[in-house]
């Protein structure tokens, strides 16, 4: 019996999300799933079950309205479920120039990624506490540690979640509670997909499956890592990064957002 038994998961119902709920799943976690697809995220749960033998609570929500977390936070308490460990995972892209962008979805997007993974947090976090026992992982992105032209906004708000969860998890030390950030490189999904061609410069050696990353992100997380990279490349691309100084980085970075 796990110690840390039931996982809610954002974001559940596709790409590194779907592949958070399986990796948990084979693991023996009981599962709460959180995304807007009501339809989705019902035929994950069914197959989860029917896969592993554990229980899996579809829940359709919008993370992105100001109040969201409070309700789901509500909602959950009233159904009795203890969350265990909670993975912010939902978020959003969006390549564009900043002064060529809708700003509804940049707005949207800064709500997603940065305010919603902190009130879920805010709001999960002091169960966990008074339990003595509990883990967050918290999904930022390799652009996390660099300036990212043409998705300014998207990199500095993964910059955001690296920082919140290395801050949060000092708080934490000595609750029995650990936060890890997990920074994901260039990953097989629909996100990348989408994201306006700039994935055909990415080379595939830089490319993850999601299976692969979230298999290794659980072993992170249990060991209560803060910070979890994936791929060797991905790590030495981060120390590129933060070795050389932020001008040349930035410069480089700014190069190669011109050429695509």
């Amino acid at each position: 019996m796990h110690e840390c038994k039931t996982v809610m998961i954002t974001g559940a119902s596709e790409g590194i999300g779907r592949s958070f709920a399986e990796t948990f799943a084979k693991k023996g976690h009981d599962l709460v799933l959180v995304a807007r697809n009501a339809e989705k995220l019902a035929s994950l749960a069914q197959e989860l079950k029917a896969n592993y033998a554990i229980e899996a609570h579809p829940f359709a929500a919008d993370l992105i309205p100001v109040g969201a977390a409070e309700a789901i936070f509500a909602e959950i308490k009233e159904q009795n479920i203890n969350i265990d460990i909670l993975v912010n995972n939902a978020g959003m892209m969006q390549v564009e120039k900043l002064h060529e962008c809708d700003i509804d979805g940049l707005n949207r997007l800064i709500q997603l990624n940065i305010q919603s993974l902190v009130n879920m947090s805010h709001h999960f976090v002091k169960p966990m506490i008074e339990r003595g026992k509990g883990k967050i992982i918290n999904v930022g992105s390799i652009a996390s540690f660099m300036p990212t032209p043409n998705f300014a906004a998207y990199g500095a708000s993964k910059a955001f979640v690296l920082s919140f969860t290395e801050g949060f998890a000092e708080e934490l030390r000595g609750t029995g509670v650990t936060v890890t950030c997990v920074c994901p490189g260039m990953t097989q999904t629909k996100m990348l997909d989408h994201a306006d061609g700039f994935e055909k410069y990415i080379p595939n050696f830089l490319k993850a499956e999601p299976s692969e990353l979230t298999n290794e992100a659980y072993k992170a997380c249990m060991k209560g890592d803060v910070v979890f990279l994936d791929k060797l490349a991905n790590k030495l691309l981060v120390q590129w990064a933060t070795h050389y100084p932020r001008w040349f980085v930035r410069g480089v970075n700014g190069i190669f957002a011109r050429f695509k």
